[in-house]
Parts: C-alpha cells; structure tokens; sequence
C-alpha cells in the first residue's frame, strides 16, 4: 500500500488553524483512535472495552468514534486489515524479485521477524480477539492468511522437494507460529539479539539452515 500523501509547504504564516480546529495528532483523528483501540484491546480484550473507554483514551467523546468508525468491531476489522494487508504486499514484493529459493525464503524470513517485532501488540490482539470479528471478515482475512503462507510454503516446497504439500504447510505454519510467539512475552532481549534468535529459530524449523 502506498503511504499517505506528502505534506504541504505552506510558507511561514500563510496557515492557520480554522475557528473550531484543534491540532490533530501525527497521522490524524482516525490513527490516534486505531492506537487506542489496540492498546486498550491489548490491556484487557475486546470485549472488556467500551466506546467511550475510546473516545477518551484517543481525546474525544464515545459517540465522537462513530463519526470514523460505525462499530467497535469495525476498528478491530481496520486494524487487522492494515497488518494483513501490509504482510502480503511484503511478501509479493519478495517473490516479484525473482531470487533464488534460499534467499527468497531468508528474505521471507527476516521480513516475518521484523514485522512481528514491530507489531507484537496487534499481533497478540489478532491471536486472542480475530473470533470476535464478523463472519465475513473473519474469512476474508483468513483468506489473505493462506495467500500470505502460500508464498512460503510455494518457496519451501522449491528448496524442500522430499517434503509432501501437507508437511511443507506444517512446517510454514510451525515456523511462523515460532516467530508470532513473540507477541506474547518479553525475553528481554536486545532488539538485535532477538530478532537473530527468532530468525534462527524459524530457519532451523524450516530445515534450511542450522
């Protein structure tokens, strides 16, 4: 997906804010909504959490949220858009670079790692609340899961010939569910020293490297 549009120069003091504006935080209204849904999704589940819980953590009132988002869940259905669909672009990008099969799963790799490690909260949200999502949500982005292990596995398959397609999916799956589980602790690790153990962790299940 592409990022949001690049800012417009105005010269010093030609801008002001309109009667009635007050300043919106990096990314806007709805961003500011999005980062306290998750991290109060986070704290205590979906269920647990009210609109006006919301509304206040993001700085406006309860019924304020509506005017972006028509239901609770339809924040959850916005923030695990976002991720799957930035994990399938991500993975598209890879195999459009035509790498051998070695690099293309290690670039795989090192891409899942990253991304985890940057959304380990909305990573846990997805594991513990994707059920509270509506039906065809729910499948929707069930289907992008399987598109998204699909580059893997078709990768795997390629380096891994001896494997069946039932155990090549196994295999993705245990490697990716190695990787995810760092939603849900902290090592206390380094940044670095981390994502090199995540990263070895799921070659080694992968069987492609030690």
């Amino acid at each position: 997906m592409s990022g949001p549009p690049p800012p417009i120069d105005f010269p010093s003091g030609s801008r002001r804010l309109c009667r009635g504006d007050a300043p919106q935080p990096p990314g806007g209204r709805r961003d500011a909504i999005l980062a306290a849904a998750l991290a109060l999704f986070r704290q205590r589940g979906f269920h647990a959490v009210g609109i006006d819980e919301i509304g206040t953590a993001a700085g406006i009132s309860g019924p304020g949220v509506y005017r972006h988002f028509p239901s609770k869940s339809s924040l959850l259905v916005a923030l695990f858009d976002s991720l799957s669909e930035r994990m399938l672009a991500g993975a598209e990008e890879i195999e459009k670079l035509d790498c051998p099969s070695d690099e293309a799963l290690d670039r795989l790799v090192d891409f899942h790692v990253t991304t985890a490690m940057a959304e380990r909260a909305l990573l846990a949200v997805w594991v513990q609340d994707a059920q509270s999502l509506p039906r065809p949500d729910q499948q929707r982005l069930q289907d992008r899961q399987v598109e998204y292990a699909a580059a893997w596995e078709a990768t795997l398959a390629r380096l891994r010939p001896e494997l069946g397609p039932s155990e090549t999916r196994t295999v993705v799956h245990a490697a990716l569910g190695a990787i995810n589980s760092i939603a849900f602790h902290d090592p206390g690790l380094s940044p670095e020293a981390l994502e090199a153990l995540l990263g070895g962790t799921a070659r080694a299940v992968l069987g492609t490297k030690a």
